[in-house]
């Protein structure tokens, strides 16, 4: 049982929890207002799923059990003790020894998991684990006393009523042997103070959470609650009639969401090992940004809230504020190297969001500042004019197909699919020859369908995430018009961008569909024996997943079925690939502006291609064909290795 200065620690330390988490939220809550409410249910199953599971954590062996060992090592034999001095009670002696059993296991694995942390952190020295300061050590040491001296407390207690051991305590067990073999003598009392350390030693560590690294265990806690339960990639769209400013410049501009992010994450590094920014020598690194926007937000946080307590408009900033945001804790140039691949937020265990504060600070630049790489301004004015990003005139949207026999939906709307082509498959010529071949294969299947020719605007993703809400909005607005003014219900895209931001980003304005991607399509038309693959293909192919096909919408196997079910094929996967597949470095917009810093990012994938000796890279995705080709012209490979979109193996294999 407790005495008096049990108590008294334990409401001081609880006192101390209470405040700091509380300190904590009033410092989230300067953000904007964002509703993260939604389904209760479904946030309970994932937030247990993620801290309980350790579902992404465990994605990476090692670190992963090092974290499962020493969480469970430590909330384990903490709930235990919290239920047994909360109900006072005596468990049955078999009862007792398989609760001893099991405190037992989970501190050992706790002890193990703290090896494994300091062996992965000093001897191995992982790059991606680049702060290791007084607080590190501190921490590591106080777990360590912390189970060593839970141990000890069951070793006294042993050696007192069961000198020879206790199968149900095996490690406690040794520790009981080693002190009687130094011929200790411990009466209650004695044991009874040994314990009192131990428990003083959890309080504290419990109490003292929201000022110490381990504040993940809530804020992280939180952050899998407060999840986006949104689909993929969907963007928060912009009031553009009302609002009087757009996007993020000063970190109270964040959202509350996006401002706890920043407390949850626990700069573990593994956003950075999949970023292709970061791996080719880029200035952005996704745990460097999220970590500098909570340096900004601490450093203002006592002084905004004084002035929002005031009633001070802040639309524009702190008055006077020497070090903005963006210049002083961030540069443009970590802002525009984003490729929103996703790769980041799909390994990230506290679910932190980074593209979203991205594309906000992007929104900022574009919409307020007009501050954006010069290509950027041509691709804007393009498709502004015409419609696409390469400004060829609208009218010329249906050439491709002027010779094929293809209706628009003007002429015949009695359809069973609407066929997004999208600009590249109207204009880019490698794309116009993988866009014939698709009309080909419909023709072939019998399937009946339609263009919208020059009614078809850019679906607007390269707008969109580069910053340009507005101009994103006109041209969906007037796209979902057309579609619902001729009653479409199903559409098929060619390219992932047009088909996740048709699929998702059109809902917000009222574009309801059911949208499939040239690779679902034809997935489904030979399952329903409408399309045959019986030539066979004596080739050595290497696949690789659009981001946006991939991590944007987990469309991973049905490329692979089709590729699979291609006599004679022999598909041979690259190191990365699936969820963590590399990007092309064609995504956020990156696909129009130049790369004039490190590496190039489509140079990089194209080597990790070639490493497999590929006769043919397949993609399906018209971005990445184009960075491919570019790619092995770079590597000289250009005419041994060809770049083919799955619609073309198909078309082949048909025969």
């Amino acid at each position: 049982m407790l005495n008096s200065l049990d108590v008294l620690v334990l409401l001081f330390f609880a006192a101390v929890l209470i405040y700091g988490i509380a300190r904590k939220w009033s410092i989230w809550k300067i953000g904007e207002r964002e509703n993260r409410s939604g389904d209760r249910s479904q946030r309970f199953a994932l937030m247990f799923s993620s801290v309980f599971g350790h579902d992404r954590l465990l994605e990476e062996g090692n670190p992963g059990f090092m974290h499962l060992f020493i969480f469970f090592g430590f909330l384990i034999p903490f709930l235990f003790v919290v239920f047994a001095q909360a109900f006072f009670f005596t468990l049955p002696p078999v009862a007792a020894g398989i609760v001893s059993f099991i405190l037992d296991i989970t501190g050992t694995l706790a002890l193990i998991g703290l090896c494994m942390a300091v062996y992965r952190r000093y001897v191995v020295n992982s790059d991606r684990l680049d702060e290791r300061g007084s607080e590190d050590v501190l921490l590591i040491f106080w777990l360590f006393f912390i189970f060593i001296s839970g141990f000890m407390v069951e070793g006294f207690r042993l050696a007192v009523i069961a000198p020879h051991g206790s199968v149900f305590a095996p490690v406690g067990s040794v520790f009981a042997w080693i002190f009687s073999t130094l011929g200790a003598k411990f009466d209650a009392t004695a044991i009874r103070w040994v314990w009192r350390f131990h428990f003083y030693a959890v309080i504290a560590l419990v109490g003292t959470l929201p000022y110490n690294k381990l504040l993940h265990l809530v804020t992280g806690t939180l952050n899998n609650y407060y999840r986006s339960l949104e689909p993929k990639g969907m963007l928060g769209a912009l009031d553009i009639e009302n609002a009087e400013s757009f996007g993020v410049a000063h970190v109270h501009q964040f959202t509350w969401k996006q401002l706890m992010d920043s407390d949850a994450c626990i700069r573990c590094g593994r956003c950075q090992d999949n970023c292709p920014a970061f791996l080719t020598d880029k200035p952005l690194s996704p745990k460097k940004l999220v970590q500098d926007i909570r340096s900004c937000l601490y450093d203002k946080a006592t002084t905004i809230k004084q002035l929002q307590s005031q009633g001070e408009d802040l639309t524009y900033g702190i008055p006077g504020d020497e070090k903005p945001l963006i210049g002083e804790y961030l540069t443009e140039d970590e802002i525009w190297a984003c490729t929103t691949c996703r790769a980041c937020m799909e390994v990230c265990p506290m679910y932190v969001e980074q593209i979203d504060k991205v594309v906000d600070l992007r929104r900022n630049l574009v919409l307020m500042e007009s501050s954006f790489p010069a290509e950027v301004q041509t691709v804007f004015k393009n498709m502004e004019n015409n419609s696409n990003p390469w400004g060829i005139g609208w009218a010329d949207r249906a050439n491709w197909c002027k010779d094929l026999g293809v209706k628009t939906l003007a002429e015949d709307n009695d359809v069973e699919i609407l066929l997004w082509v999208g600009c590249s498959g109207s204009f880019d010529d490698r794309y116009k020859k993988v866009a014939a071949s698709f009309v080909k294969i419909l023709q072939h299947a019998g399937v009946k369908f339609g263009i919208l020719g020059t009614e078809e605007k850019c679906c607007g993703d390269s707008a969109r995430k580069l910053g340009n809400e507005y101009l994103f909005q006109m041209m969906a607005m007037e796209n979902i018009e057309t579609m619902n003014g001729y009653g479409v219900k199903k559409i098929v895209v060619m390219c992932p961008h047009g088909y996740n931001t048709i699929k998702k980003d059109y809902r917000q304005f009222g574009g309801h569909y059911e949208v499939l991607h040239h690779t679902e399509y034809l997935q489904q038309l030979l399952t329903a024996g409408r399309l045959n693959l019986k030539k066979t293909l004596p080739v050595r192919i290497t696949y690789h997943d659009s981001c946006y096909l991939g991590r944007y919408n987990e469309i991973y196997q049905e490329p692979r079925a089709i590729l699979n079910d291609i006599p004679g094929l022999t598909l041979v996967e690259m190191d990365r690939n699936l969820k963590r597949g590399f990007c092309c470095g064609a995504g956020g917009g990156r696909m129009w502006m130049e790369e004039l810093i490190g590496k190039r990012i489509n140079d990089e994938r194209v080597a990790q291609a070639l490493e497999k000796d590929p006769q043919i890279a397949v993609t399906a995705c018209p971005f990445c064909m184009v960075m491919f080709e570019d790619g092995l012209k770079t590597h000289g490979r250009e005419e041994d290795v060809k770049v083919y979109d799955i619609i073309e193996m198909v078309e082949k294999a048909i025969g």
